[in-house]
C-alpha cells in the first residue's frame, strides 16, 4: 500500500512538473512576444490596418509663348481604381469581385486582368480602369459597395488633357505609368516608385522632374474587411502641383504648320535665329496623346507604334534625309573660304564628265558664277568647284555647321545626320574615295544625311554671321504658388562657323536670289515678305519620288535681328522642293508677318 502511494506521488510530481514546465514555457513565450517582439508585431499590425496612399500631384500646366494657350493641363476625373493586393486571395471570390466590376464598368474580366498586368509593377500599384465615370456608375458603385470593396475604389484623379491633340503630339509628349526600365533608371529619386505617372515623350519626358510636382501621402485606416475607418494627410505631406511652364512654341503657328502639311509626311521647323527659340516643331504623321489617358492596351500601343508611317517618329529631330541642294550652302562656304573668285564662271550644258562617268545637272544653265549658281542651284558649277576645293574643305564646313552633330534641343531622342568619313566610306564600300564621290557630296547627294533641325540651325547660323544658338523649347517657369517667374531661358551659343562677315553677306544675297530670280522666283507673286531661301530635291532611291526640301528666313534685309524667323520644311517623297515644300514655308511666313506680327516691307529690299 505504501509502495502504491509512493508511485502515485511520483506520478503527480511528474505531471505537476510537466504542467509547471509548460506554463513556464508559455510565460516565456508570452514575455517574448509581448515585450521582446511586441513593438515589431504592433508595427506590422498597424501596417495591416494603415494604408499609405501616394497622392499624385497635378502636373504643370504647359502654356505656349503667349501664356494664354494651353498645350497641356489637368482636370479632375472621377475614376475607378483597383489595387491588386486587396483583391480576394481565394480564386473563386476573386473571380466574383472581378465579374461584378466588369459588369459595372462594361468591361470584360480579361481586360481588367490585362490592365493589372500591364500597369502594376507590384501588387500595391493602383491601376486606373476607367476615367470620367458618369454619375449613374458612381451611384451604382457606392450603392453596392459590398460587391467591390475588396480591391476597388472610386477616386478623383487628375487627367492630362492635350488641346492640340496630334498637332503637337511629339513635341509636347504624353504621360503613362512608369515601367521597369524607367523605375530602374529613376529609382534613386524617392519621387519615383511603382505606379508613378511619368512623361514618356517630348517636353513631358525631358522636364518630367520639374513638371510632376511633389506627391502627397494619405494615411488611411481600414478594418479587416477593408472598410475605411479614417483618412488623414500628415502635415507637410500635401501634394504640391508642378510650376507652370511656358514654351517658346506659338500654338497658332504650330496648328497652321501641321495643317499646311495636309496628307503629306514630313516635318516643319520654325525658329528665331537671334535666340534659338523654336516657334513651331511639326512632325507628320503624328498621334493624339490624349489616347494614353484612356484605357489603352499593350496591343493597341504596339499597333500604333508599328504603323508603317511611324507616327511616334519625330521627323523634325529624328528624320535623316539627303540634304540635296541645300548642302550647296556648305560647299559655297568652303569655296568662299578658299578665296576662289566668286565671279569666275562655269558653262553648264546640263551635264559634266568626271572620269569615265557623266554627271547630270537638273537643267541647262549656260554661264553661271557662284551667285547665280546658288540661286539657280546649278549642279555643274558645284561639281566643278567642289572638285577644285576638295573633299576635306567641304567636310570641314559640314562639321562646323553641325551636319553630323546634335543641336542639343531640349526634347529627348534627337538623332544626327551623316558625314561619310573616310573610314566609314572604306568600311561600307571597300574602295578608296574618288572624284565622283566628291562631286556627289558637293551637291548634297551621295551618303550625306541631315535632320530638319540641323538644316534649320544651318540656316539660322548664316543669318547670324556664323553664330549658332542652341535651339530650345522651354522658355520660362512660373511659380505655382505666387505666379512669379522663377526661371527664364538665356540663349546659349552652340558653335561658331569661321567665315567672314562679307562671305556670309554673300550667302544671304545668293539665298535672296533663290526667291527673287532663281529656283523659287514665283514666291515674289504670292507674298510681299522678302524671303531668302534655298531649295532642295533629295534622292530617295529605290525608284521612289524624291524628298522635297525648302529652308529660308525672312524678312531679308531686316535691321532688327529679333524680327527674323527661319523656316525649314521637308516633305517625304514630295518631289521638287520649290513646288511642294516652298509653298508651305511661304504661307507660314505670310501668316507670321501678316497676322501674328504685322510688318511693312520696303519695295527696294534687293537694291
Amino acid at each position: 500500500m505504501q509502495e502504491l502511494a509512493t508511485k502515485t506521488k511520483t506520478r503527480l510530481w511528474i505531471i505537476a512538473g510537466i504542467i509547471y514546465g509548460l506554463s513556464a514555457l508559455l510565460l516565456i513565450r508570452i514575455f517574448y512576444l509581448q515585450f521582446v517582439m511586441g513593438a515589431e508585431y504592433f508595427r506590422k499590425a498597424m501596417e495591416n490596418r494603415t494604408q499609405m496612399i501616394p497622392i499624385q500631384a497635378y502636373r504643370s500646366v504647359i502654356l505656349d509663348r503667349n501664356e494664354t494657350n494651353r498645350l497641356a493641363y489637368n482636370r479632375k476625373s472621377l475614376s475607378i481604381l483597383v489595387v491588386p493586393a486587396y483583391l480576394p486571395e481565394n480564386p473563386q471570390k476573386r473571380e466574383i469581385v472581378l465579374s461584378n466590376a466588369a459588369l459595372l464598368l462594361e468591361m470584360t474580366v480579361e481586360s481588367i486582368t490585362n490592365a493589372i498586368k500591364e500597369q502594376a509593377l507590384d501588387k500595391y500599384t493602383p491601376v486606373i480602369l476607367k476615367y470620367d465615370i458618369d454619375p449613374k456608375t458612381m451611384i451604382r458603385f457606392f450603392e453596392r459597395f459590398d460587391l467591390y470593396r475588396e480591391g476597388f475604389s472610386c477616386e478623383n484623379r487628375p487627367r492630362r488633357i492635350y488641346p492640340l491633340r496630334e498637332k503637337a503630339g511629339q513635341v509636347v509628349g504624353y504621360t503613362g505609368i512608369i515601367n521597369k526600365e524607367e523605375l530602374k533608371k529613376l529609382g534613386t529619386n524617392a519621387e519615383y516608385h511603382s505606379g508613378s505617372v511619368v512623361g514618356k515623350m517630348g517636353i513631358e519626358k525631358y522636364y518630367d522632374e520639374m513638371i510632376r510636382g511633389k506627391e502627397g501621402i494619405l494615411e488611411r485606416l481600414v478594418d479587416v474587411k477593408g472598410n475605411v475607418l479614417s483618412e488623414v494627410m500628415p502635415p507637410g505631406h500635401e501634394p504640391v502641383g508642378g510650376n507652370t511652364i511656358v514654351l517658346s512654341l506659338d500654338s497658332d503657328l504650330q496648328e497652321l504648320a501641321y495643317d499646311l502639311m495636309g496628307d503629306k509626311n514630313g516635318a516643319v521647323v520654325v525658329s528665331k535665329p537671334a535666340t534659338g527659340e523654336i516657334l513651331a516643331l511639326v512632325s507628320k504623321p503624328s498621334f493624339d496623346p490624349n489616347i494614353f489617358t484612356d484605357r489603352f492596351s499593350i496591343e493597341e500601343f504596339f499597333t500604333l507604334k508599328n504603323n508603317a508611317d511611324k507616327p511616334f517618329l519625330n521627323r523634325a529631330i529624328q528624320g535623316a534625309y539627303p540634304p540635296s541642294s541645300i548642302f550647296k550652302l556648305v560647299t559655297a562656304s568652303a569655296i568662299l573660304d578658299a578665296n576662289e573668285n566668286p565671279q569666275e564662271t562655269v558653262y553648264c550644258s546640263g551635264q559634266m564628265r568626271i572620269g569615265n562617268r557623266i554627271f547630270k545637272c537638273w537643267s541647262r544653265h549656260d554661264t553661271v558664277n557662284l551667285m547665280t549658281g546658288l540661286a539657280n542651284s546649278c549642279d555643274v558649277y558645284f561639281y566643278t568647284f567642289g572638285l577644285k576645293v576638295g573633299r576635306d574643305a567641304i567636310m570641314k564646313f559640314s562639321d562646323m555647321y553641325g551636319i553630323n552633330r546634335k543641336t542639343e534641343i531640349d526634347i529627348p531622342g534627337e538623332s544626327v545626320g551623316l558625314l561619310p568619313e573616310l573610314n566609314w566610306f572604306k568600311k561600307n564600300y571597300n574602295r578608296p574615295w574618288q572624284n565622283g564621290d566628291t562631286a556627289n557630296i558637293a551637291i548634297g547627294q551621295g551618303d550625306l544625311l541631315a535632320t530638319p533641325i540641323e538644316i534649320n540651325t544651318l540656316t539660322a547660323t548664316i543669318v547670324n554671321n556664323g553664330v549658332a544658338f542652341r535651339p530650345y523649347i522651354l522658355k520660362k517657369v512660373i511659380s505655382y504658388s505666387d505666379h512669379s517667374v522663377v526661371w527664364e531661358k538665356k540663349s546659349e551659343v552652340l558653335r561658331k562657323v569661321n567665315l567672314s562677315y562679307e562671305n556670309f553677306e554673300f550667302l544671304r544675297k545668293a539665298m535672296r536670289g533663290v526667291a527673287s530670280y532663281g529656283t523659287a522666283k514665283w514666291l515674289r507673286d504670292v507674298t510681299d515678305v522678302p524671303i531668302a531661301a534655298k531649295t532642295g530635291t533629295g534622292e530617295a532611291g529605290e525608284g521612289r519620288a524624291d524628298h522635297a526640301w525648302f529652308t529660308c528666313y525672312a524678312p531679308y534685309g531686316a535691321t532688327n535681328s529679333g524680327d527674323v524667323i527661319a523656316v525649314t520644311v521637308v516633305v517625304e517623297h514630295g518631289g521638287w522642293g520649290s513646288a511642294v515644300a516652298a509653298p508651305i514655308a511661304a504661307q507660314i511666313i505670310d501668316y507670321w508677318f501678316k497676322k501674328k506680327n504685322p510688318m511693312t516691307f520696303p519695295k527696294n529690299v534687293d537694291q
